[in-house]
């Protein structure tokens, strides 16, 4: 599988950096390079229907998504238009898009399951959910019950991080709330990766003693806000005009949900709720969940990250075609402009093309255990058709 990646401010420059990489499509013996999937990142979404029909006539099929913030392995771009084209055989993956307007997360989740598991024996999912307000949770548990609790499956949130919004788009469909999914055969295309955060813990467990959905009403039974606001600050909240407190997402504190395999969950605090003191936990939580905070994060974060994927390489998969990364937008916040350190690191570990963006949450495995939603983390896929 060979992957090449362009970029450019307007579909138009898109189409043309499109004509001149396809150019040589009909030289022999295998010389000339035809995509058949692309991988679209767009700031915005008006951008989703010209670039649709300028793939549709070259028959490419579209895993698209709205990522301002994006990157390749020449480092963070400042396009408003990012695309990885790869020339996959068109019966080795499956594109899928299931919208919130008609299903829960959890329906979503499952649906693409079912569709997976139908489409392949062994099938990978890459995916990209939008809409902050749904639990993440219960997505990744909708996929597992259908698809497997084993299976692999990596990815990001999606939208823009100003305010949470964007748009999700296939050939030939399109969802501001819902779920993408690129399914991969992985009997023919394998698949190697791993979500990783790299912050230290801090102080004792507190338990969720109360909540409701994604809100924690209650922490060891005291408010919920004031137990956040007592270890962040209190200057930490932005109002907004729904009379909420906004958590700086690039704030570099995130909360450690506790696992039976010693390794937490991150998962950031988003949104505070003065009216009844609650706090919003991306992905939800559940009552009986434990946490600690976190410690401000140093040098040794970044290390972790390359260290997990040099590791995977020597074990898992010595060369690769093509990687794609979903890196936390709290990463870009907190690291500024040493998340190029970070960056150029996974681009250099297999030294092939890569793609990626900063994301609003990340799915994948932490361990050995199953794939799982997270904050504040870099989960990253290896692809290597057989």
């Amino acid at each position: 599988m060979k992957a090449k990646s362009i970029k450019g401010k307007t579909p138009s420059e898109i189409q043309k950096a499109l004509e001149e990489i396809t150019s040589d499509a009909s030289q022999p013996n295998d010389q000339g390079f035809k995509p058949t999937l692309a991988i679209i990142m767009i700031s915005n979404i008006d951008d989703a229907e010209p670039l649709r029909s300028i793939c549709e006539n070259q028959g490419i099929a579209i895993f698209g998504v709205t990522a301002p913030q994006n990157f390749t392995d020449q480092g963070i771009t400042d396009s408003d238009i990012v695309v990885m084209l790869l020339d996959i055989k068109p019966e080795n993956f499956k594109i899928v898009l299931n919208d919130y307007e008609v299903s829960s997360a959890y329906e979503a989740g499952y649906n693409t399951g079912i569709t997976g598991k139908s489409a392949f024996k062994n099938p990978g999912f890459i995916i990209s959910p939008l809409d902050f307000r749904i639990s993440y949770d219960g997505l990744i548990q909708g996929l597992t019950d259908a698809a497997g609790q084993d299976i692999l499956i990596a990815g990001g949130g999606s939208g823009d991080p100003a305010d949470f919004t964007g748009i999700l788009f296939t050939n030939d469909v399109s969802s501001k709330g819902g779920l993408l999914a690129l399914i991969l055969d992985q009997d023919k295309v394998a698949m190697s990766g791993l979500a990783v955060s790299g912050w230290k813990p801090v102080g004792t467990s507190k338990k969720i003693t109360k909540c409701e959905g994604t809100w924690a009403l209650t922490i060891d039974h005291e408010p919920a806000m004031h137990v956040i606001q007592r270890f962040l600050g209190n200057d930490i909240v932005r109002d907004n005009p729904e009379g909420s407190g906004f958590i700086p997402t690039d704030l570099g504190y995130p909360l450690q949900f506790e696992r039976a395999s010693g390794n937490a969950i991150m998962k950031p605090a988003l949104f505070f709720n003065p009216a009844d003191q609650s706090v919003m936990i991306a992905g939800g939580v559940n009552e009986g969940d434990q946490f600690r905070f976190s410690l401000p994060p140093d040098f040794d974060v970044i290390d972790k990250v390359l260290e997990s994927t040099r590791i995977s390489k020597e074990k898992e998969m010595p060369d690769a075609d093509v990687l794609m990364v979903f890196s936390c937008v709290g990463r870009l916040g907190t690291f500024g402009p040493l998340i190029s350190t970070e960056i150029e690191g996974l681009a250099s570990t297999w030294g092939k093309p890569m793609i990626g963006y900063f994301s609003l949450g990340e799915f994948g495995k932490l361990d050995e255990g199953r794939c799982e939603f997270q904050g504040t983390t870099v989960s990253w896929v290896a692809l290597k058709e057989k």
